[in-house]
């Protein structure tokens, strides 16, 4: 019975961790967007420097949050992919 579980390793982990990784991403992605928009509107209005720094404050909070979305996804990847290929061999 472990040989046929280490040749059909159970990869719902993965998926589910790959699949929570990829709707943060998203929700990120969408965060940042909203953010560009809002730094350039207050560029544009030139009204408030500390809204505006502010709102450049988030944004690089969001780019570090993307930086370790990408790096969790990174790891993800290859430990599936380890698991996987492993299987097959």
């Amino acid at each position: 019975m472990e040989q046929a579980k280490d040749e059909n390793p159970d990869i719902s982990d993965f998926e589910r961790r790959l699949d929570q990784n990829w709707n943060e991403r998203k929700r990120l992605a969408e965060t940042e967007f909203d953010l560009r928009s809002e730094i350039q509107s207050l560029v544009q209005q030139a009204a408030s420097l500390e809204r505006f720094q502010e709102a450049r404050g988030r944004e690089r909070e969001c780019t570090a949050a993307l930086a370790r979305n990408n790096d969790e996804y990174d790891s993800l990847i290859d430990g599936w992919a380890a698991v996987a290929f492993k299987a097959v061999r």
